[in-house]
Protein backbone atom coordinates (compact mmCIF):
# COMPACT_ATOMS: atom_id res chain seq x y z
CA UNK A 1 0.00 0.00 0.00
CA UNK A 2 1.24 3.35 -1.14
CA UNK A 3 1.86 6.10 1.20
CA UNK A 4 -1.06 8.21 -0.23
CA UNK A 5 -3.32 5.01 -0.06
CA UNK A 6 -2.44 4.76 3.85
CA UNK A 7 -3.44 8.49 4.35
CA UNK A 8 -6.44 8.11 2.38
CA UNK A 9 -7.38 5.28 5.28
CA UNK A 10 -6.28 6.88 7.97
CA UNK A 11 -8.33 10.12 6.74
CA UNK A 12 -11.41 8.07 6.80
CA UNK A 13 -10.66 6.30 10.29
CA UNK A 14 -10.11 10.18 11.42
CA UNK A 15 -13.40 11.28 10.25
CA UNK A 16 -15.62 8.07 11.35
CA UNK A 17 -13.55 8.41 14.59
CA UNK A 18 -14.90 12.41 15.11
CA UNK A 19 -18.14 11.43 14.20
CA UNK A 20 -18.26 9.53 17.45
CA UNK A 21 -16.55 12.17 19.74
CA UNK A 22 -18.98 14.97 21.21
CA UNK A 23 -16.29 16.28 24.00
CA UNK A 24 -13.70 17.96 21.67
CA UNK A 25 -13.54 21.30 22.27
CA UNK A 26 -13.75 23.70 19.16
CA UNK A 27 -10.11 24.73 18.70
CA UNK A 28 -8.68 20.93 18.27
CA UNK A 29 -12.26 20.40 15.97
CA UNK A 30 -11.45 23.11 14.28
CA UNK A 31 -7.43 22.38 13.94
CA UNK A 32 -7.76 18.38 13.13
CA UNK A 33 -10.68 18.94 10.55
CA UNK A 34 -8.35 21.60 8.58
CA UNK A 35 -5.53 19.33 8.44
CA UNK A 36 -8.02 16.82 7.18
CA UNK A 37 -8.87 19.24 4.63
CA UNK A 38 -5.01 20.30 3.92
CA UNK A 39 -4.34 16.33 3.56
CA UNK A 40 -7.29 15.84 1.19
CA UNK A 41 -6.63 18.66 -1.07
CA UNK A 42 -2.88 17.43 -1.34
CA UNK A 43 -3.85 14.08 -2.14
CA UNK A 44 -6.76 15.13 -4.38
CA UNK A 45 -4.04 17.40 -6.86
CA UNK A 46 -1.05 15.18 -6.13
CA UNK A 47 0.51 17.69 -4.06
CA UNK A 48 3.34 16.10 -1.94
CA UNK A 49 5.00 19.47 -1.54
CA UNK A 50 1.67 20.27 0.74
CA UNK A 51 1.75 17.38 2.20
CA UNK A 52 5.35 18.16 3.63
CA UNK A 53 4.91 21.44 4.83
CA UNK A 54 5.78 21.52 8.59
CA UNK A 55 2.76 23.01 9.91
CA UNK A 56 0.32 20.41 8.69
CA UNK A 57 2.02 18.14 11.27
CA UNK A 58 2.49 20.75 13.91
CA UNK A 59 -1.39 21.07 13.59
CA UNK A 60 -1.98 17.11 13.97
CA UNK A 61 0.68 17.22 16.91
CA UNK A 62 -0.88 20.35 18.88
CA UNK A 63 -4.36 18.75 18.21
CA UNK A 64 -3.59 15.80 19.94
CA UNK A 65 -1.87 17.31 23.37
CA UNK A 66 -5.31 17.88 24.16
CA UNK A 67 -7.20 14.77 24.42
CA UNK A 68 -4.52 12.11 24.52
CA UNK A 69 -5.55 10.28 27.32
CA UNK A 70 -9.27 10.90 26.90
CA UNK A 71 -9.40 9.62 23.33
CA UNK A 72 -6.74 6.70 22.66
CA UNK A 73 -8.10 5.50 19.66
CA UNK A 74 -8.56 9.56 17.96
CA UNK A 75 -4.70 9.65 19.54
CA UNK A 76 -3.29 6.49 17.55
CA UNK A 77 -5.27 7.54 13.92
CA UNK A 78 -3.84 11.05 14.00
CA UNK A 79 -0.02 9.36 15.36
CA UNK A 80 -0.52 7.08 12.31
CA UNK A 81 -1.09 10.38 9.91
CA UNK A 82 2.12 11.98 11.07
CA UNK A 83 4.29 9.11 10.58
CA UNK A 84 3.13 8.93 6.94
CA UNK A 85 3.79 12.62 6.61
CA UNK A 86 6.63 11.99 8.45
CA UNK A 87 8.12 9.78 5.72
CA UNK A 88 7.16 11.69 2.69
CA UNK A 89 7.82 8.74 0.37
CA UNK A 90 4.31 10.13 -1.38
Amino acid sequence: MTDAEQLRLKLQELQAELREIDEIDGETRRLLEGAMEEIHEALRHDNTEALQHPSLVDNLNRATQDFETSHPGLTRIVGNMVDILGNAGI
